[in-house]
């Protein structure tokens, strides 16, 4: 063997064999075979393409054919999946502009409710007469705690001026006429003070034109409660029976004094002391002369800044 043929790995660098290179034709001439095209008879009426080739793509080079990422199918289109005859679109997500939801929110435009129109025990002329007199008017506040029976208070001295009755016995609740909000009716709360003109009668059968103010009793609308203090003669202090006095209670008599104003107090609910706490008679009334010595207390304290002012008790009217 000559080691010249051969280089320093072993592999073969001399000229070609022979035989070599009968085994590469004979390669190439059974591929032609395989590759030539039948003698066209005319019996399967197919056209070929002039030269007498075609080309053939075997399977098992598709399967090794390398694809793209991007020229990859992952999913079906639309129209397989929805069919052909459904339009798609595919729209920008920023399409739609933030101020405007995907859904909208019904929205309630009816903020406010009413009752129908009813008839007063004087003529509308009358009450024009009482305001044109300024000694025939007063304008009190109710005043009081949340939940102290002020709104029903004032449906009572609405009853007694109008034909009318402001008691539902279908639902055997109040109407609440001035709740005249529908979140004030819903959560059963009053948010607003809400004035009304009602003409009064005193123990002498004197008639008077009554600007009667329903103040909410939440500490957090206790504003309003100010507000109406600000304009009004007099204070109708509302208590609760079996409460007593409460946070919003001292808070209404502190601004009433501060104003100078003459505070009424209305003892309410005085049935619970029977109903619910099941007290005896001197019980309860133990427990009302309590409330009142309470009310007094608080009075004298926020007098010393203020100035004196009547004390409440009950042979002088204001109970």
């Amino acid at each position: 063997m000559d080691d010249s043929l051969y280089d320093e790995f072993g592999n073969y660098i001399g000229p070609e064999i022979e035989s070599d290179r009968e085994s590469d034709d004979e390669i190439e001439d059974s591929e032609f075979q395989d590759n030539k095209l039948p003698e066209d008879d005319g019996s399967d009426g197919e056209h070929h393409p002039p030269g007498g080739w075609i080309t053939t793509i075997n399977d098992v080079e598709m399967d090794n054919q390398i694809v793209l990422p991007e020229d990859k199918k992952y999913y079906p289109t639309a129209e397989e999946v929805y069919g052909e005859d459904v339009e798609t679109l595919v729209m920008d997500e920023d399409e739609q502009p933030l101020e405007l939801p995907i859904i909208k929110p019904v929205r309630d435009l009816r903020f406010e409710v009413g009752v129908k129109d009813s008839t007063t025990y004087v003529s509308t002329q009358f009450l024009v007469g009482l305001m044109s007199n300024p000694a025939l008017v007063r304008n009190v506040s109710l005043v009081g705690h949340l939940q102290h029976g002020k709104t029903v208070f004032m449906d009572m001295l609405v009853e007694q001026t109008h034909h009318m009755s402001t008691f539902n016995a279908k639902n055997d609740k109040h109407i609440k006429y001035t709740d005249t909000r529908v979140d004030e009716q819903e959560r059963n709360i009053s948010i607003k003070a809400v004035p009304m003109s009602l003409v009064l009668e005193d123990s002498r059968s004197k008639s008077y034109l009554c600007n009667v103010v329903d103040t909410p009793g939440h500490v957090n609308f206790s504003d309003e409660m100010t507000a109406s203090l600000r304009l009004s003669d007099g204070a109708v202090l509302i208590v609760d029976a079996a409460e007593g006095v409460m946070v919003n209670t001292e808070r209404a008599i502190r601004h009433a004094i501060q104003d100078h104003l003459p505070i009424v107090v209305v003892i309410n609910k005085v049935d619970r002391l029977i109903t619910e706490l099941k007290l005896p008679p001197r019980d309860a009334y133990y427990k009302l002369r309590h409330t009142i010595e309470v009310i007094n207390n608080h009075i004298s304290a926020a007098s010393t800044t203020a100035g004196n002012l009547p004390l409440i008790d009950p042979a002088a009217g204001n109970v």
